[in-house]
């Protein structure tokens, strides 16, 4: 089993202007149904495409929000 790639929902968008991701439904049912069985904590939603040990390599992937600055975390002085 493998684990499925996320990225931000900027970085998904940048790579879908490029028709480098897209919806499952652009997909053949073939290709979801293995993608199903070979990445069991995919969402099931979205693909892309990434540089992988052997070329380019189509894949599922999950989406997460782009981070905030944590308010927290910014230098403060007392």
């Amino acid at each position: 089993m493998s684990t499925t790639d996320v990225l931000t929902r900027s970085e998904y968008n940048a790579k879908r202007r490029n028709e480098h991701a897209g919806p499952v439904s652009d997909l053949m049912p073939e290709t979801v149904e293995r993608f199903e069985r070979l990445y069991p904590d995919w969402k099931g939603k979205n693909w892309h495409v990434s540089a992988g040990t052997y070329g380019m390599h189509l894949g599922p992937v999950n989406l997460v929000r782009d981070s905030q600055p944590d308010e927290e975390s910014t230098d403060r002085t007392a």
